[in-house]
């Protein structure tokens, strides 16, 4: 007793133990996968742009300036020596003097001549509505790409759990034909020392060579589904394809009551989060007749031959949107006809996710109940194959009917040991599908 006790702990223990490696090799491929690597950069860039978006409640301000030298164009007459010359003349006579000069009329260019105006300007949006949807179209969008994220994360964590479990089963695999190696040298012990002892025919060995390059072959195509699925594992994690892999110790079937009703499926977020920017584009286009108002602040100097002329010009700009033709309504209606055919895809998603859901539900039950199957008929086939043997050691029954006994018995093995593993396939399908209670 005491010792099934201790037995008991040691397989307690080593089962703790065995979630350990797959668990941080699937830490590792999340830490180091290039798609995943890929997919972070993208939510930075996201992020980036909800930066940039809230930016634009404040303040910008930049620095303009022009110089103009002009020739020729366009003038216009300004007689101001025939306004001023007669009064001019006048004064002189009045004063006895020169100081008022005769003035000639001039022609004056329109377009300013060694004319420079330099100004910073300031402009502070202050009522903006499409500012505001912006930045919740580009959370929106960080959302999104955080999604999908989770969505690479989950589809690798599945895919290293599956080469996972194929490379354990096909190590099982070779387990089971090499010990049927060792129960067929068994038989051909006996079998040379029947023929030995003159009781037994040597035609009785071609029936075991026969049997032996059988098995051999299957553990040739074992051994390349080993390293295939060797080669693969290591793929994913992002390692070289010769290291090796720390097996785990899998002598329990999962339970499928650990893993909830509930459907935990990032695809449908990823419609969720296009449906809500859909109605953000929708509440834009409603916006249409919204007014918008803005502040500018000219600081600068102008003036002529670069002469010093200040000044300070301030103002206001409002745009009000009265009509646009219907453009903003037609808009909003093919909006609308969008977003019904994605929440009819949500729909048709939903349905096809739980279609999955059950059949991964019946498939892990599936896989259980052959495991279950071929426990009493592995006894069966090692007491039958125990049973033939004695008769076969007394020359009562012949290799043939051994060797299909044996055949059974690795049948069977090969089989429960193909639904084990099949079902712990299935679970990480389930999981992908669903979160565990």
């Amino acid at each position: 007793m005491k010792f099934l006790t201790v037995i008991i702990s040691l397989s307690i223990s080593l089962r703790a133990i065995s979630q350990t490696p797959l668990d941080e090799y699937i830490r590792q491929a999340i830490a180091n996968n290039g798609s995943i690597k890929e997919q972070k950069e993208w939510v930075e860039e996201k992020k980036s742009d909800l930066l940039l978006a809230k930016k634009n409640y404040s303040p910008e301000i930049g620095f303009v300036g022009n110089y103009t030298l002009a020739a020729g164009g366009r003038t216009i007459a300004f007689p101001v020596g025939d306004l001023l010359n007669e009064t001019y003349s006048t004064l002189n006579q009045l004063t006895k003097t020169n100081k008022f000069p005769q003035l000639q009329n001039q022609n004056v260019q329109f377009l300013p001549n060694n004319f420079y105006d330099l100004k910073a300007r300031i402009i502070q949006p202050i009522i903006r509505p499409e500012i505001k949807i912006n930045e919740s179209l580009k959370q929106e969008q960080v959302n999104l790409q955080e999604i999908q994220v989770d969505i690479t994360s989950r589809d690798l964590t599945l895919e290293i759990k599956k080469a996972y479990y194929q490379y354990l089963q096909a190590g099982k695999v070779i387990e089971i034909l090499n010990q049927s190696l060792v129960i067929l040298d068994e038989g051909e012990r006996v079998t040379r020392s029947m023929i030995n002892n003159g009781v037994g025919l040597p035609s009785n060995m071609l029936r075991i060579q026969s049997e032996r390059g059988k098995i051999n072959t299957q553990l040739f195509g074992a051994r390349n589904q080993l390293r295939d699925a060797k080669e693969y594992f290591n793929y994913l994690i992002g390692r070289n394809a010769s290291d090796s892999i720390i097996p785990m110790i899998v002598t329990e079937l999962p339970d499928p009551n650990q893993y909830s009703q509930d459907i935990k499926n990032e695809e449908l977020s990823t419609i969720d989060r296009s449906l809500a920017m859909q109605q953000l584009a929708i509440d834009l286009e409603k916006k249409y007749h919204a007014p918008r108002l803005g502040a500018q602040l000219d600081i600068g100097s102008q003036n002529f031959n670069f002469k010093w002329g200040g000044y300070v010009l301030g103002g206001l700009q409002l745009d009000i949107p009265i009509w646009n033709n219907h453009k903003s309504d037609l808009k909003q209606t093919s909006i609308h006809h969008a977003m019904n055919a994605v929440k009819e895809k949500k729909e048709y998603a939903t349905q096809g996710i739980h279609l999955q859901l059950e059949q991964a539900k019946r498939g892990l039950l599936t896989s259980i109940d052959q495991y279950h199957s071929y426990t009493p008929l592995q006894d069966m086939n090692r007491r039958y194959y125990n049973d033939l043997l004695k008769k076969y050691k007394e020359g009562q029954v012949n290799p043939s009917e051994l060797i299909d006994a044996q055949s059974q018995i690795t049948l069977a093995d090969l089989q429960q040991n193909i639904a084990l593993y099949q079902s712990w396939i299935k679970a990480a399908e389930l999981e992908r599908l669903t979160k565990k209670n």
